[in-house]
């Protein structure tokens, strides 16, 4: 994501408990919604699949969305990964900032004697 400079936080997992909500940012939290076996061969797994969910919380004098989605979306298609479900756009009544949430899945091969 080193690429796309308009993200200015950027965590996995989690927001850190110390992190306070700066909605003079954008930052984004990338989670793992997925992760288990994707086909079977001769009673073998064969292929695993690995999802995460992307949110972006964007600064609230943030503008130009649709193109930080965009752009977003095909950076991880590029590196093969499908997009499972892209959310509308919604405001949050506390922060006032406007958040989206996609969903992306890739499968990858087992490799042999694992």
């Amino acid at each position: 994501m080193k690429d796309i400079t308009w993200i200015d936080e950027l965590y996995s997992g989690s927001i850190p408990s110390n992190v306070e909500v700066n909605t003079n940012k954008n930052t984004v939290l990338i989670t793992e919604y997925l992760n288990e076996p994707s086909l079977y061969a001769n009673m073998k797994i064969k292929y695993w699949q690995v999802g995460v969910e992307v949110q972006i919380f964007y600064k609230l004098s943030g503008d130009d969305f649709q193109n930080h989605e965009i752009e977003l979306a095909q950076l991880f298609n590029n590196d093969d990964w499908d997009i499972d479900t892209s959310r509308n756009r919604i405001k949050d009544p506390d922060t006032k900032q406007w958040t989206k949430v996609f969903y992306f899945s890739k499968i990858l091969k087992v490799k042999e004697g694992i």
